[in-house]
């Protein structure tokens, strides 16, 4: 590793350790690694990829949301150890990790670990991932939120009556694991719902399936429930949160799911406005629509 990278690895982490210790357990979702004025994003994803395959976080797929947007998505061992320790721990196996042009700067960004283990309700520490993530490509600032501690991301909802972790879409049901498979890779072939599929991870120890999946509305999305749709209408601060991309369908066993959006878009966009321009209220129309595409895609 040529000098300067180590160097800005090694005060990445430091600064990063510090903001975590500073702020006494307020965590926010989303880690800045680092940032680049000009440069290429294709360009810029290869190297980030180069780099967390070199410290052996393992590859599972690729999303380009659009010219300006590239999400690679990656597992590792103690990722995939943590996915297995409880009913609905899979959520936590992919580290997600984006290239996104925002004007003339590249921003290289990744979902918090931490963050995102305390919301799926996951006792197994990831601190030391987390440690080798920005090791490899950075950790400049975390951001994506005011801060919430351990405690309010267990119980995390956005507000009164709205879905809380254990409140998913209830897609479909099958005898087994492999018949809802079979299931689920005939609609994705067909391009059901608007739907395909990024990623596939089976979570080891578990009879489990986690599925990444692109919602398109040139695929034949509803536009409502589309991910370019959804990421234009609220992803429009300096800081993006390209990494709420893609969408996960978790088959367990014989029992087909997905994270409510309302419960899922607020977990990634706690500080996002009920309503006003950018707001959740502009997004009304999406939960039911990104529901209706997954159910299609997943037979229910």
């Amino acid at each position: 590793m040529p000098m300067s990278v180590f160097v800005r690895a090694l005060v990445g982490f430091t600064l990063f350790a510090l903001a975590v210790t500073a702020q006494a357990e307020l965590l926010k979702p989303m880690v800045l690694a680092y940032t680049k004025v000009g440069g290429d994003v294709a360009v810029e994803a290869r190297t980030v990829s180069e780099r967390l395959t070199g410290a052996g976080f393992q590859a599972l797929g690729e999303y380009e949301l659009d010219k300006d947007v590239k999400v690679l998505v990656f597992t590792s061992r103690e990722l995939l150890e943590a996915a297995a320790t409880s009913e609905r721990s899979a959520y936590i196996a992919p580290l997600r990790v984006a290239v996104t042009r925002v004007n003339r700067e590249l921003q290289v960004s990744y979902n918090n670990l931490e963050y995102f283990r305390h919301a799926y309700q996951i006792e197994r520490p990831l601190s030391g991932v987390m440690s080798r993530v920005a090791a490899a490509i950075g950790a400049q600032e975390t951001f994506g939120a005011q801060g919430l501690s351990p405690a309010e991301l267990a119980r995390y909802r956005y507000a009164f009556g709205m879905e809380r972790f254990g409140d998913p879409y209830e897609l479909a049901a099958y005898p087994t694991r492999e018949r809802a498979l079979a299931a689920l890779d005939a609609n994705l072939r067909a391009g059901k719902g608007g739907v395909r599929e990024v990623y596939r991870i089976d979570i080891p120890g578990r009879d489990a399936t986690l599925i990444g999946v692109a919602i398109r509305e040139d695929a034949g999305a509803d536009r409502s429930a589309s991910d370019v749709f959804k990421m234009t209408t609220v992803d429009v601060g300096d800081r993006r949160h390209s990494v709420y991309l893609p969408y996960e369908i978790l088959v367990d066993g014989g029992r087909v799911e997905a994270l409510h959006m309302r419960f899922r878009m607020a977990l990634h966009f706690p500080d996002l406005s009920m309503m006003g321009e950018n707001s959740f209220m502009q997004l009304r129309r999406s939960p039911p629509a990104v529901e209706k595409a997954l159910a299609e895609v997943a037979g229910g």
